[in-house]
């Protein structure tokens, strides 16, 4: 009897120690989450740069989401189908930003059962989910007001884009690398062009990829200068407008009516040489 109690004693500090193990996994799969994940994904508050990551534990296995947060780009190679068509529907890879396989583990970890980050990036008090917390202890994002343009803002978005106004942290400005169809704009040539990154990516999209710059060469670049939040929204504001601009550029109706017009013009001034 005396054996048997032993031997369950034994189990029980098991259990309690490998529960403790992935609390503190969890933990740390938390803070990986807010530094490399949370510019991106949203834990149930709709996709942004990348999908909304609630449930994704039952939808996808362990082993792949580690993968895809370890090395994207070689699934990508690989073709794997639910990659590929993340790529088609976000329109970009996801970069590899240098998570080990270990600590992809932790952050795995923590969206199994961990309490995702409360607004602002604190976490809620006592470990209990923020409000407006929605199922298993994953709250909702909070809902942002959509971001209103205004000529302010446009303004300084183009001067931090140019670099006519320099980045508060000393970050290189935009243009040196990154093209951009606007007035007043002349981009670089070597990355991509930023016109429709609004587009692509909606605003919590662009503004997660300009919080995190997780991309390997722009995190090199930037690691210790992160931007603002109000160069941030100005820059989305820049990148929204342009989106617009690039959208009314393309409407043939207005260049189709301009057309008539002129026909119209034309048709009435020969009719009235004729009837002369």
């Amino acid at each position: 009897m005396a054996q048997t109690f032993t031997t369950l004693r034994r189990y029980l500090v098991l259990l309690v120690l490998l529960a403790a193990a992935g609390n503190a996994r969890a933990d740390a799969g938390k803070e990986l989450f807010d530094e490399q994940c949370a510019g991106c994904h949203t834990i149930g508050g709709g996709d942004g740069g990348g999908p909304d990551l609630k449930g994704i534990t039952a939808k996808r296995p362990a082993e792949w989401l580690v993968r895809v947060i370890a090395e994207p780009d070689k699934l990508t190679a690989e073709k794997d189908p639910v990659q590929l068509e993340l790529v088609k529907k976000y329109g970009m890879e996801m970069p590899n930003v240098g998570v080990s396989r270990d600590d992809a583990r932790k952050i795995v970890a923590f969206l199994q059962g961990g309490s995702a980050p409360a607004e602002d990036g604190a976490p809620a008090a006592g470990g209990t989910p923020a409000p407006g917390a929605g199922e298993a202890g994953t709250p909702q994002a909070p809902n942002q007001a959509e971001l209103v343009v205004t000529g302010e803002l446009l303004a300084t978005g183009r001067d931090l884009f140019t670099g006519k106004q320099p980045f508060a942290k000393g970050g290189a400005s935009c243009v040196s690398c990154h093209g951009l169809r606007y007035p007043g704009v002349n981009g670089g040539l070597l990355a991509a062009d930023l016109t429709g990154l609004y587009e692509k990516m909606g605003e919590n999209g662009t503004r997660g990829v300009l919080k995190s710059l997780g991309f390997p060469v722009m995190k090199k670049i930037y690691a210790d200068r992160p931007l603002s939040e109000q160069e941030i929204t100005a820059l989305t504001a820049l990148f929204k407008d342009a989106a617009a601009r690039k959208h009314q550029a393309s409407d043939p109706y207005p260049l189709a009516g301009l057309g008539f017009f002129a026909l119209c013009i034309v048709g009435a001034i020969m009719f009235k040489r004729r009837i002369r």
